[in-house]
């Protein structure tokens, strides 16, 4: 064994591999490239915080409510009637960062159309004329959601003035400023109205979703559960109602001017009536109200 084959297998053998016979050296062959590291996907972009305009310039809607109602119970009749109220309505208002609104809007053209006839029970009485054009103040924030006529009127009961009030408070979508998509805010409000000669406290949680955001268009879904109770009357006739409702809204908004471009929803009301007359026994309505609403600019 030549001393250069000796060093070879001496240094093997430490390796505890034992080489026998002395072999040509090989050439090792060249370590293969590394492969290359593969591309961590994008970091998605963050969505940017919404930020509406904080004033609103006099905006127009054309808003229509059809309103479907079944009354069971004594006197009441075996077919649905519908109430259709519709008419065009103007806002002007300014935005704080929590989304409150303050503001004064006007509705004109307002008109209802009816079904009911003369045999419709006392519960949905027939309302007066209503002034060609009736001007508004608006309130609105996560726990009020006030509007008034201006004058204000001095009985709001059954006026078609209240009515229109409520068609145009459909258009006030409370926004706080840095919402981000898919995040949900809440409120829970209180309204008072009267029906029937009947005060009414009306307790209302709506959540909201914003849901899409692009450069022309805001989505907001809205989830909409309420409680209503009151009672009224008379030393000859007591009425008493309660009932409870559901609904859900689909608001479309411009974010470079802050307005309602589209608003769809429906709502269902489960309304019990209860009228009391001396020396007879309570007679108990049971009302189911279904209404379509939707508000779009023309």
């Amino acid at each position: 064994m030549t001393r250069s084959c000796a060093a070879a297998a001496l240094v093997l053998t430490g390796l505890t591999v034992f080489v026998g016979a002395c072999t040509p050296a090989r050439r090792s062959a060249p370590a293969p490239a590394p492969l290359p590291l593969p591309r961590s996907a994008e970091t998605p972009r963050a969505e940017r915080p919404v930020s509406l305009p904080t004033r609103l310039v006099s905006t127009t809607w054309r808003v229509r409510s059809l309103a479907t109602i079944a009354i069971r119970g004594p006197g009441a009749s075996s077919s649905e009637q519908r109430v259709e109220s519709s008419g065009v309505v103007s806002w002007r208002f300014d935005r704080q960062p929590s989304g409150a609104l303050k503001g004064a809007g006007q509705v004109d053209s307002f008109s209802v159309r009816t079904s009911f006839d003369a045999t419709t029970p006392s519960i949905v009485p027939a309302m007066p004329a209503m002034p060609a054009l009736l001007l508004l103040d608006a309130v609105v924030d996560s726990g009020v959601a006030r509007v008034t006529t201006r004058p204000p009127l001095v009985n709001e009961c059954d006026r078609p003035e209240a009515a229109a009030a409520a068609l145009a408070r459909e258009l006030l979508v409370r926004i706080p400023d840095g919402v981000r998509r898919g995040q949900q805010w809440k409120d829970s409000t209180v309204s008072l109205v009267c029906r029937s000669g009947v005060p009414l406290v009306i307790q209302t949680v709506t959540v909201s979703t914003l849901g899409r955001i692009d450069g022309e268009r805001l989505v907001v879904e809205r989830e909409i559960r309420s409680t209503l109770r009151g009672t009224g009357g008379s030393a000859f006739r007591a009425l008493e109602l309660s009932g409870t409702g559901q609904g859900s809204q689909r608001v479309e908004i411009s974010p470079s001017r802050g307005t309602v471009e589209r608003l769809e929803g429906t709502s269902t009301l489960s309304l019990q009536a209860t009228e009391r007359l001396p020396g007879s026994p309570a007679r108990v309505q049971l009302v189911t109200q279904r209404v379509d609403i939707r508000a779009e600019r023309p």
